[in-house]
């Protein structure tokens, strides 16, 4: 039985460009989710409409073939920032993003202290990023440093020459939106602290680092979209004095860090929840009075967090 409501007929919307072609791209990658991504991305850089279908279909392939959608965009979200990533340097993470909420914690400590007079060191809070990478730690901390009496300077060091390139794409883009913030970080090219000047010894309020950490015997293992994609020097390091897989870095930054850090400086190095025993037992051999751990938000032991 049919029931005349009186109303007139319409037809059925018709499906539009953009949802044909993200129909079309969720073909080539099985997630729409991502597939609505790519088309953003491709309507963002492409100059007309045929463009932007076959760019976006470029896209699709290259994730296809296993490329990571971060690497396949060209940037990602970390925090409040975009950042510019390549095959030169590691996908931002939500673990590191914690990093970031630790270390501003650790820097709000300080200036606390500065104010009641514990502090020995005039002007900015000066913190050292170790192996800076896209500068998503580095730029993050400048970008999100709000305190109106007391500045924040922070140096970025890289051992890598093409991560280093990356970090500044990243902070000319900060530079357009804040130019104060942009103006707070400095880049540094070396290994670790050896990048530094020496005049920074003994003055360094915070040291926060994302080191490689994944051990030797664990890299075959890794997923795919990351084994065979992000740089193998960012994420594999060495079996450390302690004896555990990947601590190497993690260690000599510790160890380190000592040297530099100002009284009441702090540190904070992000791990893997298997290391986080060793490292408490590397700073307190390293001297630190206070050392714990923080975790990420799925409950993990993700970071050292120490304290002079």
């Amino acid at each position: 039985m049919v029931v005349d409501s009186g109303a007139p007929y319409a037809p059925a919307a018709a499906v539009g460009p953009r949802a044909r072609l993200v129909a079309e791209v969720t073909e080539v990658v099985g997630s729409s989710r991502e597939a609505g991504w790519i088309v953003d991305r491709a309507e963002a850089v492409a100059t007309g409409p045929v463009d932007v279908r076959a760019t976006a279909l470029a896209f699709a392939g290259r994730r296809a073939d296993g490329e990571p959608l971060q690497y396949v965009l060209g940037t990602w979200a970390f925090r409040t920032l975009e950042l510019t990533v390549d095959r030169r340097v590691l996908i931002p993470r939500p673990e590191t993003e914690q990093v970031v909420e630790v270390a501003l914690r650790q820097l709000d400590r300080i200036a606390t202290g500065r104010r009641a007079g514990a502090g020995t060191v005039d002007g900015p809070l000066l913190c050292i990023d170790l192996g800076t990478g896209s500068g998503a730690i580095a730029l993050a901390l400048a970008a999100e440093w709000t305190d109106r009496d007391i500045d924040l300077v922070v140096w970025a060091v890289d051992a890598s020459a093409d991560a280093l390139e990356v970090a500044r794409v990243n902070r000319d883009a900060l530079a357009d939106t804040d130019p104060a913030a942009a103006r707070r970080v400095t880049f540094a090219a070396g290994s670790w602290f050896d990048a530094l000047p020496r005049t920074l010894a003994r003055r360094v309020d915070l040291v926060v680092s994302n080191p490689p950490y994944v051990a030797e015997e664990d890299f075959a293992d890794l997923d795919p979209t990351v084994r065979d994609w992000e740089p193998r020097t960012a994420l594999v390091s060495p079996r450390g004095r302690s004896g555990v897989g990947g601590t190497a870095d993690i260690e000599a930054v510790v160890a380190g860090a000592g040297t530099w850090l100002a009284r009441s400086g702090g540190l904070v190095v992000e791990l893997d929840p298997s290391q986080a025993y060793g490292a408490i037992d590397a700073a307190r051999r390293a001297g630190f009075t206070t050392v714990g751990t923080a975790r990420d938000l799925a409950g993990r032991l993700r970071m050292l967090v120490a304290e002079r």
